[in-house]
């Protein structure tokens, strides 16, 4: 942050700081228990400026919450580690997409992974700033992430994305898209239960097709989150993550270079208890592998920022 910015958050302290304290004063000029209306005034805008520079804060794996700047993203810190991942099949017999096979992977740093996914509001913010236009408008798609089909507001997750789309957004926020395992590890947040909540249904942790009666994406954040602080792993939109053919081998890599992809977890229009798709497709473990060509009312995205080698 530079002074610059500072001395703007600082105005914009004052003003709030003004707007807060006015109502509590009915004689300004009396102040409160000897103090004048002034010093209150300062003491306030101290409080605001600290939190309104929180967020422009570098990344700092002591603490368990970072705000990125950019785009106001909130992230968590998800800790070094292990865990068994489920790999499909499909990898080397597409006939066979339901048998997994399991391999161990491990974390030999931990990273940050945004704490919802990235919303209506957040993306309009992109758009605005870089006049960037979806692979969906582009091609006079009738929906879009504007207009999906059903109404969104701003703290929705936002969806009607490409691949593609959720790239520039990263790449404009100073993060990445997480990779496979990333997302899968930070899902499961050490547990090895069906659901990361435990083994039964619990409409309380995740938003599908029974819960919405299959009309539409729900605010983020709105069911409880996972162990690490993670909401909406389960539920609510597919997720875009990069695939390595080789990341779940790999160790502590960043797998940076994944030139394919696929959409993690269940979303609103699955349904939990349907014996036609089975429950995986609510679990941290179920994925569905795309090109990078389509959009849809139900595929959007988070963000990774990775740690670097002195944990920046």
């Amino acid at each position: 942050m530079n002074r610059g910015d500072c001395a703007i958050l600082k105005l914009r302290s004052v003003c709030h700081a003004d707007l807060l304290l006015r109502p509590v004063f009915t004689n300004v000029g009396e102040g409160v228990h000897g103090i004048p209306y002034e010093r209150w005034t300062r003491v306030l805008c101290l409080g605001i400026l600290c939190l309104l520079c929180s967020c422009a804060a570098y990344p700092d794996s002591r603490a368990n919450t970072w705000c990125n700047p950019t785009d106001g993203t909130r992230f968590v810190w998800v800790p070094a580690g292990s865990f068994t991942a489920q790999v499909p099949a499909e990898r080397t017999d597409p006939n066979e997409p339901e048998k997994t096979a399991s391999q161990q992977v491990t974390f030999d740093q931990g990273f940050w992974l945004g704490r919802t996914e990235v919303t209506v509001g957040q993306f309009r913010r992109f758009v605005h700033q870089t006049g960037h236009v979806t692979d969906a408008e582009k091609a006079g798609h009738r929906f879009t992430w504007r207009s999906p089909g059903f109404k969104q507001g701003p703290d929705h997750p936002v969806v009607y994305v490409s691949y593609g789309d959720a790239l520039s957004y990263a790449k404009w926020a100073g993060v990445d898209l997480p990779t496979d395992a990333e997302w899968l590890y930070a899902c499961r947040a050490g547990t090895t239960t069906t659901y990361y909540w435990g083994d039964e249904v619990d409409d309380r942790y995740v938003w599908h097709r029974r819960s919405t009666n299959g009309t539409g994406t729900r605010p983020v954040a709105r069911t409880r989150p996972n162990a690490w602080g993670l909401y909406d792993t389960v539920g609510n939109a597919w997720e875009y993550c990069k695939v390595c053919e080789k990341c779940f081998a790999l160790r502590g890599a960043s797998w940076t270079r994944c030139p394919k992809y696929r959409t993690r977890h269940g979303t609103f229009t699955s349904d939990l208890l349907a014996e036609a798709v089975s429950p995986r497709l609510n679990r941290c473990d179920h994925s569905s592998k795309y090109q990078p060509y389509p959009w849809d009312d139900d595929r959007g995205f988070r963000c990774v920022k990775r740690a670097g080698p002195q944990g920046e």
